[in-house]
């Protein structure tokens, strides 16, 4: 029946003991009820599989791999999935039990979307929001530069052959990002739901966090480069968009060198450099 359409929620988890439970009940909580869960153990450590092992419901089915990365868990979830619809939910985030209520009638009734998303709180406990994010969805033009919807959001596995599954070669970060790139250049829209449906847990040296430090132009230089046709067709708004970033650099790069901070170290480590020198010159003499 349409109305009842299986929906796959896809967990990829590595090393996550202290959240993977709370996770998978958030799954389990759904009110929409026709679902599978399928965990990808992705290599984690004992100590996280022996949570998993304590999972005893029939809607949980578990795979394990050795660490191959978010993107292959994922497309290894979605492989052996059974759901015309699917979606992927990092192991220390927590849905709303009335997310996927609300968001299958919308891929139900709108064949032109393929992705539902929402809005999210961020949050480092249940009861401690500290921060807000709002997408707005839209078409290809909506995500050439900006990720514009959850993560965790639900999409037709249609879309997943479509865009040739989560690109595995992406280790570091954005690959939703790229995902959605390549759901949205197929045609698909992506309807966002105006409502906090969804919780993202934020961690102290989080992917994410660890991805915008050491990783961000790297990714952006693939992204890039492996959607190339989009970025030459835009080709002013490509210009624009890397000179904002390139203005930006420079304006955090001014605050940095300008904060007290950074001249207290420099005042600190003066005589270490002058004492530095000197050795330096006592041996080349």
């Amino acid at each position: 029946m349409e109305y009842l359409k299986l929906v796959s929620i896809v967990i990829p988890c590595y090393n996550d003991k202290d959240y993977i439970e709370e996770s998978v009940n958030s799954a389990l909580s759904q009110t929409y009820q026709n679902t599978e869960i399928i965990i990808v153990d992705d290599g984690s450590n004992e100590a996280t599989k022996k949570i998993l092992s304590s999972f005893n419901h029939k809607k949980v089915k578990i795979i394990t791999q050795e660490n191959k990365g978010l993107s292959a868990a994922r497309n290894v979830g979605i492989i052996n999935s059974n759901g015309d619809y699917i979606v992927t939910l990092d192991a220390d985030d927590i849905f709303e039990n009335s997310f996927l209520e609300k968001a299958v009638p919308i891929l139900n009734l709108k064949p032109d979307i393929g992705v539902v998303g929402c809005f999210s709180n961020y949050f480092i406990k249940r009861d401690k929001i500290i921060g807000k994010n709002c997408p707005t969805g839209g078409n290809i033009d909506s995500f050439l530069f900006r990720n514009n919807t959850m993560a965790s959001s639900l999409f037709r596995k249609k879309c997943w052959y479509d865009a040739g599954g989560f690109d595995e070669k992406m280790k570091k970060g954005y690959e939703d990002w790229e995902f959605w790139i390549s759901v949205t250049k197929q045609n698909w829209e992506v309807f966002v739901i105006e409502e906090f449906l969804f919780n993202y847990r934020k961690k102290e040296n989080s992917m994410l966090q660890i991805t915008n430090l050491l990783y961000e132009e790297e990714n952006y230089y693939y992204v890039l480069n492996k959607h190339k046709e989009l970025y030459t067709r835009d080709f002013d708004k490509t210009i624009d968009f890397l000179q904002r970033r390139t203005l930006r650099y420079k304006s955090n790069e001014l605050k940095r060198l300008s904060s007290v901070d950074y001249r207290l170290g420099n005042m600190v480590l003066r005589p270490l450099r002058f004492f530095k020198k000197c050795i330096s010159s006592l041996f080349a003499n």
